[in-house]
């Protein structure tokens, strides 16, 4: 086995059976997270983030997640504040009683936003979809 053969079959382990997933994801802490319905606005803390998505946590359960996108404002614990149109793309109880955790999909973001997921993204040249290194 060469090694670019190598380094693809430990690309795909990192994965951890997410076959499907575009962009890497990073594990970010000291976010937290607003989600407006219209009516509402929800709080929470951000997991994980990727150029194309983010995985929400400690949601209250009174959040439906009934409209398809979502005005998000993701404010790190330095000041620096993202705000994201987000899909909802999956939610599962979270182990806190009462609460909720879920992936979203970015489907419009700022050029800063990108820059942040790309610039914090140690893997941002390896695309998962179509297994090969962009050079």
């Amino acid at each position: 086995m060469g090694s670019k053969d190598m380094h693809l079959r430990v690309k795909k382990e990192i994965r951890m059976g997410q076959l499907k997933r575009k962009y890497h994801r990073t594990d970010v802490s000291g976010f937290v997270c607003d989600i407006a319905d219209g009516h509402s606005s929800y709080g929470g803390t951000i997991e994980d983030v990727s150029t194309g998505g983010f995985r929400m946590a400690h949601i209250p359960e009174l959040f439906l997640a009934d409209k398809h996108v979502y005005t998000v404002l993701l404010s790190s614990a330095i000041g620096k504040s993202y705000r994201v149109l987000a899909k909802p793309c999956w939610r599962k109880k979270s182990g806190n009683a009462g609460r909720l955790e879920m992936g979203f999909r970015v489907v419009d973001a700022s050029w800063e936003w990108l820059e942040f997921t790309t610039e914090n993204n140690s893997e941002s040249n390896f695309d998962y979809e179509d297994d090969f290194i962009i050079q």
